[in-house]
């Protein structure tokens, strides 16, 4: 093999690998200012329908659902809380590539430190939050 072939094989495989491993973090990179918390309140829906509000009788870490009666949000310090609940995802969550749950957290110590954090981006008019690690979700500010 001719050496400058050679050099080109190496410097392209490399070029690839450095793509494959930081592509998916390449727009963190030019990343402006997410906000981790928010001064008003807001609701979250899924293709029209707002997260519903957590039941009084629900068990920590019970998953999200949607309803007609709406949870109000607000952001603090990257917690999305509602009432005595965090909503969120957990930090040792399964790697695969599946769909991860969203799950309500009562408000505690532990809790705080399972919970994926969350931050908020403006985007034109609305807010985009972003769930750590995770999916992007556009809300409706009240």
């Amino acid at each position: 093999m001719q050496p400058v072939f050679k050099t080109c094989l190496i410097f392209g495989a490399t070029l690839s690998l450095l793509w494959f491993f930081f592509a998916p973090n390449l727009p963190a990179l030019f990343h402006v200012a997410d906000m981790e918390t928010l001064k008003s309140s807001f609701t979250i829906e899924i293709s029209g329908t707002p997260i519903a509000k957590v039941d009084n009788d629900a068990e920590d870490r019970s998953q999200a659902k949607t309803g007609p009666d709406a949870a109000i949000f607000t952001l603090q310090d990257g917690r999305l809380k509602s009432g005595d609940w965090y909503l969120g995802r957990n930090k040792t969550e399964n790697r695969s590539m599946l769909p991860k749950p969203v799950l309500w957290f009562k408000v505690n110590d532990e809790n705080e430190k399972v919970v994926k954090p969350v931050s908020a981006e403006k985007e034109g008019d609305e807010l985009k939050l972003e769930f750590a690690n995770g999916a992007n979700v556009k809300v409706n500010v009240q």
